[in-house]
């Protein structure tokens, strides 16, 4: 299910996702206590990439389009569960038209886990 809207190439793009757990039945945990808390990551990454089948002919991904992190300060977290990136107008113009998949990374320690990936169109 696609939870992104599409977004205009013309002008700012907030990208908003409040990130939740599930709950003992697997279901998504709407309550306060399923946001999950990033405050243990050394690093929460937003990578933009072309979506498949617009990958490369040799199957690897290809580079992010569009790319916010904490350690660049571009990307905000706000505990529990929030994650937050704004590309101001005019950012996205070099960006094709088409579905890219929006996804969050993870690092806590040495490993680095994608916790997110959603589809978005640029139009």
């Amino acid at each position: 299910m696609n939870t992104l809207r599409a977004v205009s190439r013309r002008g700012q793009w907030r990208f908003r996702q409040v990130l939740r757990g599930a709950e003992e039945r697997g279901r998504l945990d709407i309550t306060d206590a399923g946001l999950i808390d990033l405050s243990t990551c050394s690093e929460v990454a937003l990578e933009v990439t072309p979506r498949a089948p617009h990958r490369g002919r040799d199957g690897r991904e290809p580079p992010p389009v569009l790319s916010a992190s904490l350690a660049s300060g571009t990307l905000i977290v706000s505990n529990p569960g929030l994650v937050e990136a704004v590309f101001p107008a005019g950012s996205l113009l070099d960006v094709p038209p088409g579905l890219y998949d929006a996804r969050i990374f993870v690092t806590i320690g040495p490993e680095t886990e994608e916790i997110f990936c959603e589809p978005v169109e640029f139009a």
